[in-house]
C-alpha cells in the first residue's frame, strides 16, 4: 500500500528517498464504493487523497441540477476540493468515486505537520502542483480552439483506457455536450 506512494514520492524528490520512509505513517488508507461522494459542495474540508486504485470524479451541480464535470483522479493523482482545503469555509465541488477505489488520505493538520518534519515534501508538492496547473493550462487551451467532435476524438485516441473508465453521461459532462451527442460522436470515430 505505501509502497506506490513511496515510489511516487521517490520519482520526483530522489535525494531524500532514505527520508522517504519516514512520511508514510502520516497516511491513512480508506476504500470507498463505487459511487460514494468523499466530498460534497457546501461542506468543510479537512483530507487530501491520493488515488491509488480507482477513479474520482469532481464536479459541481449547476442549478439546474446537471453534473458538470471538470476533472478525473486516477491511480497516482492528488485529488482534494483545493480551495476549502485550504481554508475556504466550504467546498464548491463534489468528489465521487466512478469504481471501487482505494486512497491514502492525510487529514489537514497532519498535512502541516508534515510538511514541518519534512520540508522535503513541499518540493514534492509543489512538483505535483505545477504539473497538475500546467496540465490544467493545457486542457483550456485545448477546449478554448478545439471543437467538441475534436476534443472528443483527442480524448478518445489519447486516452482510449481512461474513457472505457467512465460512465457516458460523466464522459459527456466532461466534454460539455448532451448523451445523444456523444452517442453520435462515439458511432462516427468506429466508423
Amino acid at each position: 500500500m505505501p509502497n506506490q506512494l513511496y515510489h511516487h514520492i521517490v520519482k520526483l524528490v530522489p535525494a531524500f528517498e532514505k527520508e522517504v520512509e519516514k512520511v508514510l505513517p502520516y497516511f491513512k488508507k480508506q476504500s470507498f464504493p463505487k459511487n460514494h461522494i468523499l466530498i460534497n459542495e457546501g461542506n468543510a474540508v479537512d483530507e487530501f487523497y491520493f488515488v491509488l486504485k480507482g477513479c474520482l470524479q469532481i464536479y459541481f451541480t449547476a442549478e439546474s441540477g446537471n453534473k458538470n464535470t471538470i476533472h478525473f483522479a486516477i491511480e497516482n493523482w492528488w485529488v482534494t476540493e483545493y480551495n476549502a482545503f485550504l481554508g475556504a469555509p466550504a467546498a464548491h465541488f463534489n468528489i465521487a468515486a466512478l469504481e471501487e477505489t482505494e486512497v491514502l488520505v492525510i487529514k489537514k493538520e497532519k498535512f502541516e505537520q508534515l510538511l514541518f518534519d519534512f520540508p522535503f515534501m513541499a518540493i514534492y508538492f509543489n512538483k505535483i502542483h505545477i504539473r497538475a496547473y500546467g496540465a490544467a493550462l493545457q486542457k483550456q487551451k485545448t477546449y478554448a480552439v478545439t471543437s467538441k467532435k475534436d476534443f472528443h476524438y483527442y480524448f478518445c485516441t489519447h486516452y482510449p483506457d481512461l474513457v472505457k473508465r467512465f460512465p457516458d453521461d460523466v464522459f459527456a459532462s466532461y466534454i460539455g455536450i448532451s448523451i445523444e451527442e456523444l452517442d453520435v460522436l462515439n458511432k462516427n470515430l468506429r466508423s
